[in-house]
């Protein structure tokens, strides 16, 4: 019965801890890591807004941001630079990067918003899919 009660407490404080609660408390905060960037797209489903400094893009890096948070890092990689042989190195997140919760890379034949040529998006998540599956 001891073990029982034990692991019920353990359960419990599990549930009280600010990252479980929401699952994103434990994010930066966008304000905190890029306070120049500005919105450069309206929320994604599972991804949030996306905000950048201007002077970084294309590549990034570019913060997906949920309720304040930095859910993901995200850099788009043109097509054609791949094609040319472009090397990308010392590529930077701006930020001390919580764990990685998985990473995704997608093509994207036709771009996205003002880089309408093809091109390759790398995210590196932070926040569970489960969570960010309710925003």
């Amino acid at each position: 019965m001891k073990l029982k009660r034990v692991a019920l407490v353990a359960a419990c404080l599990a549930l009280a801890t600010p990252a479980a609660a929401d699952g994103l408390s434990h994010l930066p905060l966008l304000s905190d890591i890029a306070p120049e960037a500005v919105a450069i797209s309206p929320h994604v489903p599972q991804m949030g807004a996306h905000w950048a400094e201007p002077a970084n893009l294309p590549l990034g890096p570019i913060y997906c941001v949920i309720d304040g948070r930095v859910v993901c890092v995200e850099y788009m990689f043109l097509a054609s630079e791949f094609a040319a042989g472009t090397d990308w190195t010392g590529i930077t997140t701006g930020m001390q990067t919580p764990p990685i919760t998985r990473i995704d890379m997608e093509f994207k034949p036709d771009g996205v918003g003002p880089f309408q040529e093809p091109l390759y998006q790398l995210h590196l998540y932070f926040a569970e899919s489960e969570v960010l599956a309710t925003h």
